[in-house]
């Protein structure tokens, strides 16, 4: 890989992308409609290897103009649950078109966020590309999501609001071996023209990670159910909402499709990655709470 390309830079699973890329000396154009991130994230990865670009993912000259001389172009999907799906369709009919156009191989990382109406395209890749099934990412970087929610609550010492059941066991993934393994994955000539699923550290409840952040903040988790009145309101205002979080743990278990397994080697232990993830909370809200900001 000489040259690869990440679309939505600016997200949280973007930046680690870049950040990943950069350290196995990949050069990589980081793309993103924010200006803002795209400075952000400049200055956080001081490096010859980056070069930022502002262009919006719904044009396919920008994303065309930014592609030239790239081998792989990388976009994540569905990883948080605040992805409008008629643009994330919109968004991979012109990453495809635009991977097609210049021979790159593409590399879709997708999540456990995509609504459950939301109609597949062809389900195996073309031998170009490959399709990357991820479990619900946590982290420094992973927010929007409903670990991160969980863990923020905790931080800030509040109760917890489950929408789900906090018992059942799933897969989770560190964000940093997600990146990795992403990288592993699109460097290997073989994967591709097929469906990969990433693994986690094994199956593992809401409540049991849950339990770990407490221990970091030195105080008990505390857990408070969504009455039923609050889920009428809830889904009044979104009422796609009942239908995602039935699709959430459906995913949680099954991700609809076949795909191959792949096991990175020596994966971030649930208790290292949560430790860190509610280190770095702490250090943000807390500290935003002492100075009133």
């Amino acid at each position: 890989m000489l040259k690869g390309m990440v679309v939505r830079a600016g997200s949280g699973w973007g930046r680690v992308l870049v950040k990943r890329l950069i350290e196995e000396n990949v050069e990589v154009v980081a793309y993103s409609s924010s200006q803002r991130k795209l400075e952000t994230l400049q200055m956080n990865i001081s490096s010859p290897l980056l070069r930022i670009v502002r262009g919006d993912v719904g044009n396919p000259d920008e994303l065309l103009d930014a592609a030239n001389g790239v081998n792989v172009i990388f976009c994540g999907v569905y990883l948080t649950y605040d992805d409008k799906p008629e643009k994330v369709h919109q968004m991979l009919e012109f990453v495809r078109s635009v991977s097609a156009a210049i021979g790159a191989k593409l590399v879709i990382v997708e999540g456990v966020y995509r609504p459950a109406d939301v109609k597949e395209s062809a389900n195996v890749p073309c031998p170009n590309s490959m399709r990357i099934f991820s479990p619900e990412l946590y982290g420094e970087a992973a927010s929007n999501t409903l670990i991160h929610y969980a863990l923020r609550k905790i931080v800030q010492g509040k109760s917890v609001k489950l929408p789900i059941d906090p018992s059942i066991r799933r897969d989770y993934l560190f964000v940093d071996d997600a990146a990795r393994y992403a990288y592993e994955l699109a460097s290997t000539e073989s994967a591709y023209g097929g469906n990969w699923h990433l693994c986690g550290n094994g199956s593992i409840s809401q409540a049991e990670l849950l339990d770990f952040a407490g221990s970091v903040v030195q105080v008990a988790p505390r857990f408070e159910s969504i009455g039923r009145l609050q889920q009428r309101l809830l889904q009044w205002y979104e009422p796609k909402t009942r239908i995602e979080l039935v699709n959430y743990e459906r995913l949680g278990k099954d991700y609809g499709t076949t795909s191959m397994a792949y096991d990175g080697v020596s994966p971030t232990s649930y208790q290292e990655g949560i430790a860190l993830t509610v280190k770095h909370m702490m250090d943000k809200y807390v500290a935003k709470e002492s100075t009133g900001s």
